[in-house]
């Protein structure tokens, strides 16, 4: 599936996608990933289906603020060493990595580690998109804890949890992350086949890599890049579509990082200086998109935020004032859309006074 220098930079394009802002700009990990392939290792990603219901599966994620991410390089002996660790605490072998995220950087650490290691990567997530807090996945809401968990940095700092919720990890993670610099790496989610075969988000990393492929072919060919990344993720067959909510500049933007988050907004008009006017709110990801004081895409739908100009997604962190971009809102796999899995990452999750309704019936 990953063969070339060219398949990771769609992946990696695939993956800002459905980052929705967050998960960290995946240009690091697409580094760390290319030098896998020159040194001829390549992931070996296969589909949940071909686990053993009692197959040993953990995720390798980076925690942290994607402010300090961007300025990380990843070191490929404190990711094998993170996992013989897991694999000392956890009391087992390893059989299979899978992301927790699907956008951003996140979704290359495993794939590296893979390569390196011979494990294979499961091709699916826990989000089918990128979220701020721990336990906001799928492996979470339906039984498999995040912890027991081990984490640590590149100094070889190593801190192990084992707490009675998820939420009360992510309570105790953040401020111990905060402590190291904002970035460390953890071995998170043990859980068995089985689980995952049930409850991931299937098939991401392909879906990374399709959504790469339209924006890249759409702008080699001349084509209407948006018209054929629209095209690319229509699905109704998956209750799955996409539209374009705005076209225009940043204006306003403000960034700050706290609390080991990314925190901001950012406010859009039309090219044509016209009094609309397009609000978004980050929390690492775009949280919330209102058009003139209207809701138009919420959580845990996508908000996506590209150049107008070649299709390229862009993190929360990228904003500045003056760009021209396309923000497009695109509905999320369904599982996500559950009235069990809204209880853990709908708007109320964010501190947003309104109730999730689906993108293709606002605006």
């Amino acid at each position: 599936m990953i063969k070339t220098q060219t398949d990771i930079k769609d992946m990696a394009r695939g993956a800002v996608f459905l980052g929705a802002g967050g998960g960290g700009d995946p240009y690091v990990g697409e580094l760390f990933l290319q030098n896998q392939l020159a040194q001829g290792r390549t992931p070996n990603i296969v589909p949940a289906r071909e686990l053993d219901d009692d197959d040993f599966v953990i995720s390798i994620a980076g925690i942290g603020a994607p402010t300090v991410l961007v300025e990380y390089l990843v070191s490929e002996t404190h990711l094998v060493k993170l996992l013989e660790q897991a694999e000392t605490f956890y009391g087992r072998k390893v059989n299979a990595l899978i992301s927790a995220e699907i956008g951003g950087a996140n979704s290359m650490f495993p794939l590296a580690l893979g390569a390196i290691t011979g494990l294979p990567v499961i091709d699916g997530d826990g989000m089918g998109r990128a979220f701020p807090h721990l336990e906001m996945t799928t492996f979470s809401v339906y039984g498999a804890r995040a912890t027991p968990t081990i984490f640590s940095d590149e100094l070889g700092n190593v801190i192990t949890m084992d707490l009675l919720s998820d939420r009360l990890a992510e309570e105790a993670i953040r401020p111990v992350v905060s402590a190291l610099g904002a970035m460390a790496f953890s071995g998170i989610y043990p859980m068995k086949g089985r689980h995952v075969k049930d409850y991931a988000v299937h098939n991401t990393i392909s879906q990374t890599l399709e959504i790469g492929r339209a924006i890249r072919n759409g702008r080699e060919e001349s084509d209407d890049v948006f018209a054929r990344l629209i095209n690319c993720l229509n699905c109704p067959e998956e209750n799955r579509s996409a539209r374009i909510l705005f076209d225009g500049k940043i204006v306003d933007v403000t960034h700050e990082t706290r609390d080991g988050w990314h925190w901001g907004s950012a406010v859009l008009k039309p090219i044509d200086n016209s009094s609309d006017e397009l609000i978004i709110d980050i929390q690492n990801e775009y949280i919330v998109a209102r058009l003139n004081g209207e809701t138009v895409t919420i959580v845990p739908d996508l908000i996506c935020i590209l150049d107008r100009e070649t299709g390229e997604p862009m993190t929360a962190e990228m904003l500045r004032y003056g760009l021209r971009v396309k923000v497009i809102g695109y509905s999320a796999a369904p599982i996500m859309r559950r009235q069990e899995c809204l209880e853990v990452w709908g708007p109320k999750c964010f501190g947003i006074d309104e109730v999730f309704k689906p993108v293709e019936t606002l605006g």
